[in-house]
């Protein structure tokens, strides 16, 4: 079945069941939930939503490719992440009540869920356990910032990519080969880790090299995934003084 036309035979409440930040929930739980959400279809290049508007809710991407990007100094548009099929965004500046600090347009035809403030909140104050859920879920949220803030303010561009590549689902559950897909432009992966579109082909070609990926067009094959882990724990300890 064509991807599209699955995401249309499963309901907002089965396709909640299967994010990370609703995992183990009760089925009266996620009714109440997907009572909440909406579905919005976006073409590729269409906006999900803009720097400076207020958050109404938190989304969940069903299939296609969002980058979330924002205007730096000198005018100059820097991709932030790319927002993968299976995972939520937008949490942290609806519950800080702030206008978003970035804007979300689709890489690709893409279908987004959104599930309202006001439906996460009562949910929150019906249900300890799902508070709990949350706080979790967000606190691995901002721990994982905080090692890609330090990755790309101290690694190398080498280090960059391959901590880019073990946070990818498919990599950090393998043992050994695993396939992630590059967004359709290199530019857009680049701009995200600080890089040159040229540099990027540098690394993948040093990495390459090194027997630890093979590239083949748009797919990043991950030879062993259990080497990749170790080499970058290994640049992690050598860093350390």
């Amino acid at each position: 079945m064509h991807m599209r036309s699955a995401a249309k035979a499963i309901g907002p409440q089965a396709f909640l069941a299967r994010l990370p930040l609703f995992h183990g929930l009760a089925p009266d739980e996620l009714e109440r939930l997907a009572a909440g959400t909406t579905r919005r279809l976006l073409a590729r290049g269409e906006q999900l939503f803009r720097e400076g508007e207020v958050p109404t809710g938190i989304h969940a991407l069903v299939y296609g490719r969002i980058k979330l990007h924002a205007r730096v100094p000198g005018g100059k548009d820097r991709v932030l992440d790319v927002v993968m099929p299976g995972s939520t965004f937008g949490e942290p500046v609806m519950f800080l009540g702030k206008p978003y600090f970035v804007t979300a347009t689709a890489l690709a035809d893409s279908l987004a869920l959104h599930v309202s403030k006001t439906t996460i909140f009562d949910e929150l104050t019906r249900n300890p356990r799902f508070a709990s859920h949350m706080i979790a879920a967000l606190a691995q949220r901002v721990e994982a910032l905080v090692r890609e803030v330090q990755e790309y303010a101290l690694g190398t561009a080498t280090r960059r990519l391959v901590a880019w590549l073990l946070r990818r689902r498919e990599v950090a559950t393998a043992e050994h080969e695993a396939v992630v897909v590059l967004p359709a432009a290199k530019r857009v992966l680049a701009s995200q880790l600080g890089l040159s579109a040229e540099h990027l082909s540098r690394v993948l070609h040093d990495l390459s090299a090194r027997g630890l990926i093979a590239v083949r067009g748009r797919q990043v094959i991950v030879c062993d995934a259990t080497a990749l882990r170790a080499w970058h724990a290994a640049a992690e300890d050598a860093r350390v003084p």
